[in-house]
């Protein structure tokens, strides 16, 4: 009889530490575990971790925080034993590479339109450009200019005007033709192509130069387009008797060149360096003349168009040979 009590209290003893083994299990699965939030860059003496959530919602004041987890062997408030642990521990550190943050997309092509122009090509065809379209004649448009003055002009000098300050670093002054004769008579490629022109322009050129003329055919506008001091005035030359009025206007200097000469026709490509190297308060001269000279439209862009290489650095003649600007400017020297 005695044996059988022993027998069972055995059996109840056994069956007792069975489920206490259970219990501290299941104590030590429901754990919180630490997560992998520690920042390695904080091993600081004051440092601690807050009491955030994992997904960085803003932590709550009134809860305790937690002290930071300290590493294995700490002795001392800062969780190192001496200095040379601690110098240990910040050579083991793990050492992560990274990639630099690359901005995409940072080029853009501006333009000026008709309300009456289907300009969706630009957006279809050279999506991997960034574009801003201003419409001329129409107040009302998400992009626009205060009025339809001088073509082009006013549209290129408010893009510069509105974005001195955050400009890309190719920007790409083209007009809203996607291609064909006659209207996109002047670009240089088989199909005068804008779409062609743009695949194909070589912006690290762009870049080394400050400006690139997407017209490398030399005429009209080379070699002499405009004489400022022509004595008699030629006939038809309706911009060269009106040009060194506009000059002073417009560069504030009586230093009017005698002879100003580049490929026609208001289509170039800048790098924002070059845009950067005059002040903003140039823009916005050019863009106040532009906007309230007593010139015609006509005339205002035809000036605008013999001065934009001035304004971009290069000198009055720029005339570069056709086949080193087309290797210059599109990687081929028999691009056209």
């Amino acid at each position: 009889m005695r044996l059988s009590y022993r027998v069972g209290a055995a059996a109840l003893i056994i069956f007792a530490i069975v489920l206490i083994k259970r219990h501290l299990d299941l104590i030590q699965d429901d754990a919180p575990v630490l997560q992998s939030g520690w920042n390695f860059g904080s091993f600081t003496g004051d440092s601690s971790l807050s009491g955030s959530s994992p997904n960085n919602a803003p932590s709550d004041s009134s809860k305790p925080k937690s002290s930071k987890p300290k590493l294995t062997g700490d002795s001392n408030s800062n969780g190192y034993a001496n200095g040379n642990q601690k110098d240990d521990a910040l050579a083991s550190r793990p050492i992560y590479e990274t990639t630099p943050i690359i901005v995409p997309n940072d080029r853009i092509i501006v333009m000026a339109k008709l309300a009456s122009e289907d300009t969706n090509w630009v957006a279809s065809d050279l999506n991997e450009w960034r574009n801003i379209i201003y419409t001329v004649d129409d107040e009302s448009a998400s992009h626009h200019t205060p009025k339809n003055k001088g073509r082009e002009s006013l549209a290129y000098l408010q893009y510069i005007v509105d974005h001195y300050h955050d400009l890309p670093s190719t920007i790409i002054f083209l007009h809203s033709h996607k291609d064909g004769w006659p209207g996109a008579w002047h670009t240089d490629t088989m199909a005068y192509s804008n779409v062609d022109s743009v695949r194909a322009l070589q912006t690290d050129f762009v870049q080394r130069n400050g400006y690139a003329n997407l017209r490398c055919q030399q005429t009209p506008g080379c070699p002499e387009e405009i004489r400022p001091f022509r004595d008699p005035p030629q006939p038809g030359k309706t911009t060269e008797r009106v040009y060194a009025q506009a000059w002073v206007e417009l560069f504030n200097n009586t230093d009017v060149p005698e002879v100003v000469a580049v490929a026609c026709c208001s289509q170039f490509a800048v790098s924002k360096e070059q845009v950067l190297q005059r002040p903003l308060e140039d823009y916005q001269r050019y863009y106040d003349w532009v906007l309230n000279n007593r010139l015609s439209d006509d005339l205002t862009a035809h000036v605008m168009e013999y001065s934009w290489h001035i304004i971009f650095g290069q000198e009055a003649v720029y005339c570069p040979d056709a086949y080193q600007c087309y290797q210059d400017v599109y990687g081929n020297p028999y691009f056209w």
